[in-house]
């Protein structure tokens, strides 16, 4: 019998999304729709695939949409680095242009098929322009490089005070996998060393900040600290209003704000207006509330900018004393630079509306809030796009759940904190909104339409007590495990440090990368090429020496040199002379870790579904899947061109006989 063909595909992609989470939650009953999916097709008894290393997003993604390994489409981490190029430049890992292997899509296009990719990391810019609808794919989330000002938290207060305002502090760490603004290329300082804290202001800032429990310098947000009073010099106002300032777009313009009692007797609406002079306002919002979208103009370097934003009034005090508001990140309405073609930004506006980005603002309830208003425009954009435009192939990926895994992974575990009954039921509440929207996007299939559903990692807990070396991080250069060694060193004046490449051999890069400062390879190299084998292997050694010193074990599970790394399909010029991971019990969540490692019934397996045309019903296959088997699989039953550099096979043992 031969296996029936599927006319279109979906590829749904859970960034983060854990097998071990996804199959806890299912046998609670709380994800319905991946229990249909499951009941309905195929996967395993782990539910599971091997992803790519490192284990990371960039990589995952690209390894997904190709079919090849790291080595061959040269997407090596979050960041990437380009063999010659100074040893501390590095540049983002999302870029389309970074990928030498062929898309999918690309592949569909030559048969003249068509594609939508939708916030898919590594697909942008287009790479197709004639079959392909491209939504983003710059980093996690749709258009988040047209969002304007930061995040805010408004404490207001009633009192005769100067309004005060403190600025976030930007989050290059890469522990939320967000760059924030438009960043192809960066020079990284060196890692390792403490960063002077920000010095706590005094007065009122320094009291409401205290009573959050918000150090300055700690700061994620922007924040405000504004007074409430008497309502004077409106236009109409009722005598009992009692009004607030509200400074926005990096504090250089101001709304204004009426603080309300519907019912004469408690306060619990805030009306925001451009001016008092004006007779309506641009938005208003209930206690506890969110607002509906308010469109607003900004000011900027001398143009009027449409935007469009919500807020929250997360705490307001019945006597209209005291209010917390919180302002989301404003989205500029006229960007429609990551749209192609473009008109599309526009009519996904005119038809579902501004998206919600995610946010960082470190209060539990708004964040999920976000992140579902989010989904639910996901879901509207990807059925609306599918109803209204011709498609073969839908390819797209979501971040919720490896935003909580940021967020929570640690703090679901009793060894990590007195509330972890508390964080595993947000944890829970996060994949419940995920499977809600994999059941939003189950209705655009029909029976001759494929389903895969998938993630690129999971997220994994670490042991408490371990202390995580000062190496391996996404998003560093330098580190002083390495320092320690004697292999790099750094020159520290005026509390500025430089690494001194006259005297560094080596360096540590990225999640898992040591590079040797190699003459004739690297600028400022320093060894020469004779002494390279010997360097790397003494090296090695050093690396399975080395101890936590607080309690005398070895984070480093795997070691490799560059020729034994092909082995984890890490090859070419994009991966250093040393590929290294660490033990569980020393995870970084992702992206330091063996695709098939856990801890403590966490993981950084990838999630593995599929289901629909072509696809056997309620089978649990006895076969180790790859995220490079996705590609030929989609192709064979879709009839699709298989990409040019497609390295991995049909899961054949899937498919209806």
């Amino acid at each position: 019998m031969v296996t029936r063909k599927a006319k279109k595909a979906i590829l749904i992609g859970l960034d983060g999304a854990d097998p071990l989470m996804v199959k806890k939650f299912m046998a609670e009953g709380k994800m319905p729709n991946l229990e249909k999916v499951k009941n309905m097709g195929v996967t395993n008894e782990e539910l599971s695939m091997f992803g790519v290393h490192p284990t990371i997003t960039p990589p995952n993604w690209a390894s997904l949409a190709t079919g090849a390994l790291p080595g061959t489409h040269g997407i090596t981490c979050f960041w990437n680095h380009k063999s010659g190029d100074p040893l501390d430049k590095l540049s983002y890992g999302f870029n389309s242009e970074l990928c030498n292997a062929e898309f999918i899509w690309d592949a569909a296009a030559r048969a003249g098929r068509k594609s939508i990719v939708f916030n898919y990391p590594t697909a942008w810019p287009p790479t197709e322009k004639n079959n392909t609808i491209y939504v983003d794919g710059t980093g996690i989330a749709v258009n988040s490089r047209a969002l304007i000002d930061s995040e805010r938290f408004y404490y207001c207060e009633e009192g005769d005070f100067a309004i005060q305002e403190i600025p976030h502090s930007a989050d290059q760490s890469g522990t939320n996998c967000m760059v924030e603004g438009e960043v192809d290329e960066k020079t990284f300082d060196v890692a390792g060393e403490e960063t002077a804290a920000t010095s706590f202001p005094g007065g009122k800032m320094a009291k409401i900040l205290a009573e959050k429990r918000i150090e300055p310098n700690e700061a994620k947000i922007d924040i405000a600290i504004t007074p409430i009073k008497p309502n004077s010099g409106w236009k109409k106002a009722d005598s009992s209003a009692k009004e607030v300032v509200l400074p926005l777009n990096d504090g250089e313009q101001r709304r204004y704000g009426l603080i309300i009692s519907e019912d004469g007797q408690k306060y619990n609406k805030l009306e925001i207006y451009i001016s008092k002079d004006d007779e309506k306002p641009i938005g208003e919002v209930r206690a506890g509330e969110w607002s509906n979208w308010i469109y607003d103009n900004f000011k900027i370097n001398g143009k009027n900018i449409p935007v469009a934003y919500k807020v929250k009034i997360v705490d307001m005090k019945d006597d209209g004393s005291k209010l917390d508001l919180y302002y989301a990140r404003p989205l500029d309405l006229s960007n429609k630079k990551w749209f192609y073609p473009k008109e599309v930004g526009q009519e996904l506006y005119d038809n579902i509306g501004p998206m919600l980005h995610y946010s960082d603002c470190g209060n539990d309830d708004i964040q999920l809030e976000a992140q579902v208003q989010m989904y639910e425009w996901y879901a509207k954009a990807l059925q609306y796009l599918t109803s209204n435009h011709e498609w073969d192939l839908l390819y797209f990926h979501v971040h919720a759940l490896d935003t909580a895994n940021h967020l929570y992974q640690n703090k679901i575990l009793e060894e990590h904190s007195t509330d972890h009954e508390k964080y595993m039921d947000i944890l829970r509440k996060y994949y419940e909104i995920s499977d809600k929207f994999v059941g939003d996007i189950l209705t655009i299939a029909d029976e001759d339409t494929l389903i895969f559903v998938v993630s690129d990692h999971a997220g994994m807990s670490n042991e408490a007590g371990c202390q995580i070396p000062a190496l391996g991080d996404p998003w560093s250069v330098g580190g002083k495990v390495l320092e320690d060694l004697g292999y790099t060193v750094v020159k520290r004046e005026d509390g500025k440090a430089e690494i001194d490449w006259e005297k560094t051999k080596a360096i540590s890069q990225r999640s898992g990368y040591i590079y040797i400062n190699l003459k004739g390879r690297e600028p400022h190299g320093s060894v020469d090429p004779e002494e390279y084998d010997t360097l790397v292997e003494k090296i090695i050694d050093d690396l399975y020496a080395y101890r936590d010193s607080g309690n005398g074990r070895r984070p480093i599970k795997l070691a490799l040199s560059k020729k034994d790394a092909s082995i984890l399909g890490l090859f070419g010029d994009h991966i250093g002379d040393i590929y290294f991971l660490f033990n569980p019990s020393w995870a970084r969540v992702h992206g330091t870790s063996l695709t098939t490692d856990s801890y403590k019934d966490t993981s950084v397996g990838c999630l593995f579904m599929v289901t629909g045309a072509g696809i056997k019903k309620g089978e649990l296959i006895n076969r180790n899947v790859s995220a490079i088997d996705i590609v030929p699989t989609i192709c064979h039953l879709t009839e699709l061109p298989i990409p040019r550099n497609v390295e991995g096979g049909i899961i054949y043992q899937a498919l209806e006989d």
